[in-house]
Parts: C-alpha cells; sequence; structure tokens
C-alpha cells in the first residue's frame, strides 16, 4: 500500500499542507483584546511565512486602520532556550506557538507589555522610537503585571516577586525566600493545569499592597521522571502530586507596597484544602478566597479586612459528588456586592449578593449553563455573560438584569458558537464566531449586537486558504440519541464526500470523553476531519455523559468510576451509525488524545467485537498514576474507593483486547506521565498480545511542533489505511 505521507489523489487536502502556512483556518487574530481607553483591539496573529510565530498587531476604531505593531522576527535572539518554568507553564497554557504569545495593556493605554524569549519589551503607541526592552538575557521573567495605576511592573524571577517603578526604572525585589522548594507568586502544579488557576499573585485595586500565594513543594514526595530526548536520557526528580499523596504547601501572603510589610493570613482553612481563587475587593480593604476542601464537595468564600486582620465566612457551596470551580467571583465598584455563580440548581448560574453574604437577587436561572460572565454595567443594572441558553450546540453572548430574575437575552447571531470580549464600558464587544461553514471569524460589534466592523471576515471563497480543497470536504449532520438514563447525547457525524450509492467505508470514532470538555457544537471543524473524510473515512463524534455544559446531572454520572457510563454512550453513538446504510460496521476505528487516548483504550478492551483499530495518544492507563486534584474530584482518594481505582484502569480488561492498537506518547510527558504507556506495553506483553507504539523523543503532553504532528498523523494514516481498509477495498 501507498503511503499517505508522500502521494495522495490530484487536488486533494495532505498532511503537508495542514501543517504548512498559511493557515488552513484562515487568518484568525488571536488573544484579542481591548485598549483601557477602548479606541484600539489589540491581537495576535501568524506571519503569512510562519503559522507557528506570533505577531503583535492593532486595529484602531476610529480610523479603521489595522497594522503590524511588533514582528517577533525582528526581536529574536538567536540560540535562547526558553526556562523550564516557562516551558512548563506553556505547556499548562496548551501555548504552542513561539513569537509573541501574550501581551498586557498598560492601564493608561499608552504602552503594551509582552514578553519574548525570557526578555521583556514595552512597546508605546505614541513614541518616536516605540519599543523599549526592559530586560537582558541574562535573567528571565514570568507572571507579568501591571499595578492598576501603571506606575509599576511587577513579575516573578527566580522564584521571588519584583516590581520595576516606570517612571525611575528601580528595580524592588518583594520577597526573599524563593527558591529551592520554596516559589512565590507562581501558581502551583495542579493549580495551572486541573484548577486553571494561572495566577498567584494580585495587585490591589488602589496599587498599594500584593496579595500572594507561596507554594513549597517539600510536602510532594519525590518519584522519578524520565526524560528521553533524541540525544540524551535524563532523570527528573520530580515533585508530582499523585492521587492521594500529599499536595504543595501554599500559604496567602499580603505585602504592603509603600513599607515593604508582609504578614501571612491566618484564612480558616484545613491544612489540606486548596486556595482555588483570590480577588481583591474593588474598594481594596477586601480579599475574597475561595477555600476548597481536600474533596472538592465543600467551597468557601471567604473575606480577609484588610484594615483590621479579621476574617468572615460569606457563603458555602456543597455537593454530593464534586464542585466545578469558575471565575465569575466580580465585586461591584463600590466593593459593597458581588456576583457569584452557583449550579446549587444543577446548572450554573449568576447570583447577586451582599457583602455580607446575603442573597440579593438570582440573575439567571433555567435548565441551561452559564459558562463566564463577561461584564457588568452598574449604571444600566446589566449583566453581560456567555452561556447556552439557545441551544448545548450554541455558546451565546447574553443580557440580564443585575437586580432581578428576567428572561436571558441573547445579543449574537445565531446558527453559530461565539466567543466574545467586551470593552471597559460595556459599549462594544469583540465576537470570535464560527460554524460547520464558516471558518474563525472576528467582528467588532456595537453591544446591541449590530456589527460595527468585520476585523477578519474569513468567507469561505475562493480567496480563502481552504477554497481549493472545498470540494472534498465531509456532510456534516448533527443529531442526537438517548443514553442509558433518558438523558439526551448529542452527536456530530461527517459523511465521505462523493461516495457512491451503494457504497460503505470505514468509520473512525473521534473521542475525547472527558469532563470539563465539550466537543460536539456547531462551530468549526478542524481540516484533519475533513482531510479524512476525503480520504473515505466516516467520523463521529459524541459528548457523553460526564461532558460540560449540560449541568450536573448530565456530568455526575461518572462520579466514583471511570470509563462506564462514558462507553456506554460512545457505544449507543457506534450503534447507531453502525446502521448507517453507508458505514462498513466491520471497519470500525477510534482515535483519542489524553482522556480521549484513555476513552480509546475503554473502548477497544470494553467492546472488543466492535472496533477493529485504535489509536491512542498519551493515555492515563493507572488512575493512580494521575494528579490529585483531577483524580480525586471524580474518583474521592484511593485509600476510600480502591474497587473504583481498579475498574476505570485499563488493567482489567487487558487481556481483552482484539483489535489492533497503536500507542503514542511523548518521552518527556510531565502530565500525563510515560510510565501510563510504558506500564500498558508490559501487560499487553505479558498476555502475549501483538500491538504498535510510536514515541516522541523530548515530546510533552501536547505533542506540539510542525515536525511531530506531521509524522504522527503520518503514522496514523497509515495504521488505519492498514487496518481498516486494506484488504476490504
Amino acid at each position: 500500500m501507498t503511503s499517505t505521507r508522500t502521494s495522495s489523489a490530484p487536488g486533494s487536502l495532505t498532511l503537508q499542507r495542514i501543517f504548512s502556512a498559511p493557515d488552513l483556518n484562515g487568518p484568525t487574530p488571536m488573544a484579542l483584546k481591548f485598549a483601557p481607553d477602548g479606541q484600539r483591539v489589540t491581537y495576535l496573529k501568524a506571519g503569512s511565512s510562519n503559522f507557528e510565530q506570533l505577531d503583535l498587531w492593532e486595529y484602531h476604531i476610529a480610523s479603521q486602520q489595522t497594522r503590524l505593531l511588533v514582528e517577533a522576527a525582528s526581536l529574536a535572539i538567536a540560540g535562547r532556550v526558553l526556562s523550564d518554568a516557562e516551558k512548563a507553564r506553556r505547556e499548562r497554557q496548551r501555548i504552542s506557538q513561539s513569537g509573541i504569545v501574550e501581551y498586557f495593556w498598560a492601564p493608561d493605554a499608552s504602552a503594551i507589555l509582552f514578553p519574548l524569549e525570557g526578555n521583556l519589551f514595552l512597546y508605546h503607541l505614541n513614541a518616536a522610537q516605540p519599543l523599549q526592552q526592559l530586560t537582558d538575557a541574562s535573567t528571565f521573567e514570568t507572571d507579568l503585571r501591571f499595578s492598576p495605576d501603571g506606575q509599576y511592573l511587577s513579575f516573578v524571577r527566580a522564584q521571588n516577586l519584583f516590581c520595576i517603578e516606570l517612571a525611575s526604572g528601580d528595580l524592588r525585589q518583594l520577597t526573599h525566600d524563593g527558591g529551592g522548594t520554596v516559589t512565590n507568586g507562581v501558581a502551583e502544579f495542579i493549580a495551572q493545569e486541573e484548577m486553571h488557576r494561572f495566577d498567584a499573585y494580585w495587585w490591589s485595586p488602589d496599587s498599594q499592597a500584593i496579595a500572594f500565594i507561596q507554594v513549597d513543594e517539600s510536602t510532594v514526595a519525590v518519584s522519578q521522571r524520565y526524560e528521553i530526548d533524541a540525544d540524551h536520557f535524563g532523570v527528573f526528580d520530580q515533585r508530582y502530586p499523585f492521587a492521594g499523596s500529599a499536595n504543595a504547601s501554599t500559604r496567602l501572603g499580603v505585602i504592603e507596597l509603600a513599607t515593604g510589610d508582609q504578614q501571612w493570613l491566618a484564612v480558616p482553612r484545613a491544612s489540606d484544602t486548596y486556595l482555588a481563587r483570590v480577588n481583591w475587593l474593588q474598594d481594596s480593604t477586601r480579599l475574597a478566597i475561595q477555600v476548597q476542601s481536600r474533596n472538592q464537595q465543600q467551597l468557601d468564600l471567604v473575606t480577609w479586612h484588610r484594615t483590621d486582620n479579621r476574617f468572615a465566612v460569606l457563603l458555602t457551596e456543597t455537593s454530593a459528588t464534586w464542585l466545578n470551580l469558575h471565575d465569575c467571583f466580580t465585586s461591584l465598584a463600590d466593593g459593597q456586592g458581588f456576583i457569584w455563580a452557583s449550579e446549587r440548581t444543577g446548572f450554573r448560574h449568576l447570583y447577586l449578593y451582599g457583602i455580607s453574604g446575603e442573597l440579593l437577587a438570582t440573575i439567571t436561572n433555567g435548565p441551561w449553563v452559564v459558562t463566564s460572565l463577561q461584564g457588568v454595567d452598574e449604571k444600566k443594572g446589566l449583566v453581560y455573560f456567555e452561556g447556552f441558553a439557545d441551544s448545548p450546540l450554541e455558546k451565546h453572548l447574553y443580557c440580564a438584569s443585575l437586580t432581578a430574575t428576567s428572561p436571558a437575552v441573547r445579543i449574537t447571531a445565531s446558527g453559530m458558537s461565539h466567543q466574545v470580549e467586551l470593552d471597559n464600558d460595556c459599549a462594544y464587544f469583540i465576537d470570535r464566531y464560527s460554524a460547520p461553514n464558516q471558518p474563525p471569524a472576528v467582528s467588532l460589534n456595537t453591544i446591541d449586537g449590530r456589527v460595527f466592523t468585520h476585523m477578519a471576515a474569513n468567507k469561505l471563497d475562493a480567496t480563502h486558504p481552504c477554497w481549493p480543497f472545498i470540494a472534498r470536504q465531509g456532510q456534516v449532520e448533527f443529531g442526537e440519541l438517548q443514553a442509558e438514563d433518558g438523558q439526551t447525547l448529542h452527536y456530530r457525524l461527517i459523511k465521505p464526500p462523493h461516495l457512491a450509492a451503494g457504497d460503505t467505508c470505514p468509520l473512525l470514532v473521534t473521542v475525547y470523553g472527558g469532563p470539563g470538555v465539550q466537543r460536539v457544537s456547531n462551530e468549526w471543524i478542524p481540516p484533519w476531519h475533513h482531510y479524512m473524510a476525503g480520504r473515505g473515512y466516516g467520523l463521529l463524534q459524541l459528548d457523553n455523559r460526564g461532558s460540560s455544559n449540560r449541568g450536573k446531572a448530565f456530568e455526575d454520572p461518572i462520579y466514583g468510576q471511570l470509563g462506564v457510563a462514558e462507553v456506554q454512550d460512545q457505544l449507543v453513538g457506534v450503534h447507531y451509525a453502525s446502521d448507517l446504510p453507508w458505514v462498513d460496521a466491520r471497519r470500525i476505528g477510534v482515535f483519542g488524545h489524553s482522556y480521549g487516548g484513555y476513552m480509546t483504550l475503554m473502548l477497544m478492551l470494553q467492546a472488543p467485537d466492535i472496533f477493529a483499530a485504535g489509536v491512542s495518544v498519551a493515555p492515563v492507563t493507572d488512575w493512580a498514576l494521575y494528579d490529585s486534584h483531577y483524580t480525586e474530584r471524580y474518583l474521592r482518594m484511593p485509600a476510600d474507593n480502591p474497587g473504583g481505582y481498579l475498574a476505570s484502569s485499563v488493567f482489567p480488561y487487558v487481556s481483552q483486547l482484539k483489535g489492533r492498537l497503536l500507542l503514542i506518547h511523548g518521552m518527556a510527558d510531565d502530565n500525563v506521565l510515560f510510565t501510563n504507556s510504558t506500564k500498558l506495553y508490559k501487560a499487553l506483553q505479558d498476555h502475549n498480545l501483538p500491538f504498535s507504539i510510536m514515541n516522541y523523543p523530548g515530546a510533552k503532553h501536547g505533542l506540539s511542533g510542525r515536525k511531530v504532528n506531521l509524522h504522527r498523523y503520518g503514522m496514523m494514516d497509515d495504521f488505519f489505511d492498514l487496518h481498516l481498509k486494506q484488504g476490504y477495498l
């Protein structure tokens, strides 16, 4: 059989084209932000010759002019290697591109701060010499912030907090005890990876104090992690908080900038609880601290008074399974009230509270989910938020009353999914939207939803990078099925183009299936799916129970044992698709990455007669090998649920493997440790079962980079063609 890496039908989409410039998704801006004064929108965009390197751009609203501000390649330092801390941080944030990957506006909108290869730069918008380099190549700085008054720039260097007074250039070191296992102002591993809290210090709104978390990893047991690169082998003593083991020790401190005085806050909490979120109230006199219990079934919102060191528990959320964290806490301007989100009804909704913890208003309600709070117009008494009030397949921007329950008013256009960013005055919003026939586009809209301008219309026409391949795109179908308990399952099916009447094709189930993620939605489908459809494969995606944005009743069936409800639901989809006249039920494959890799294994092992082949990438195979915060959320402590841990692992089912299996893993994965795969290799060998492997030297969990992706997807092509096509066609 001819390899798909080197040949293809004339005019068809190839892997080389998918992973080359210009990006097939079109010229889509990223990291869109309003300037604090509302006059500009800035964003990151890849260059036409290198889609992996990002540059900084602006759109000036009044003049409607777009211009390149900073080209990353012009500032790159040859041979500069990112620090280990920065590499880990980017891996946690799933940043796979290079160049300018983040930036920060000065509060007075006069300048933009950005890091590049460990150095800090300021771009001054109205200066004759706009670019100013703040630090040199001898140090690495991370976790950058402007003070709210714009007078200071803060960052973390060598595990300590620093700040620069911008007017004088004076550098101050704010903490001095960082080093070894102690870090100030940097979120710990599980905070970044599992709590999605990437910050660990916060300026007070009056710019007079900084609250920060100190992390001491000495409490975390040392385990050895092996990193195998192309030309060297490393053994690292990693402090990885396995499920059931001790976490890093954290404590919350406050530094008064004027005096440099520092105090540690005696937050009322058990020693094994998590500091989940920290927010200043707008009056700068209080901190709001979210304390999550180790079993994640209780969340306390605690305030600390800066003036008299007094604590108060404002409210407590509880759950019989687990509580999902959120970023919806918002202090009102006077500091006397706040907006809070809760799933107490089974769906996340917004509530207005007084500063003493009294409930003042239920802002939203109904059998649908609020995903994020986007803005508050206190003068008009309006709250703007993203959610799924119209359909679980489309995320929209909505508006509701701040002080009373009222119907959610949809602002964004139906028929597509949206991601928005509001300006400070709630007068405009940036709308990033897409649909299956609309690549990701960006418009600038007035707050009532009217389009002010199309910043990136990204129309799928003859000028679009995808246009030459449009005739070979698959036919997309959405539908609903029913889970065992009667809940609705949404699926998306892609049928190969030009499939002749009466012909059948193999089917690929592309699965994630894990909590906190939704895959089936009315949005742009990445080109790889259409590439596979063009090569004669049908593709099925289904959001099983446990997936997000459907409410707690949809999520909770996975509690106590993973890989049961998820497998049942995926099989509902497979059985439906197998009965379609164009699907060959003998040729069903499955592919997934991370939790999807785990699901690939569980499907192949628990339904061995259904799946002829599967590709499992970076899978968890034994949940005792995964981290505490994620695993205990769903499986409790190992000592309290040993049967659940065993049944949730792949090992009780290994002997049932019948289909062909390809296992792929990065050999420097510090998230889903490579041990997950090597342990499975040994179990399969002990059962004398054939399987294939492809390991990538130096690769982390995301397996990012053009060369790695080109190779691994080529491996998958050859593998599925061999086992799902050869001998059948």
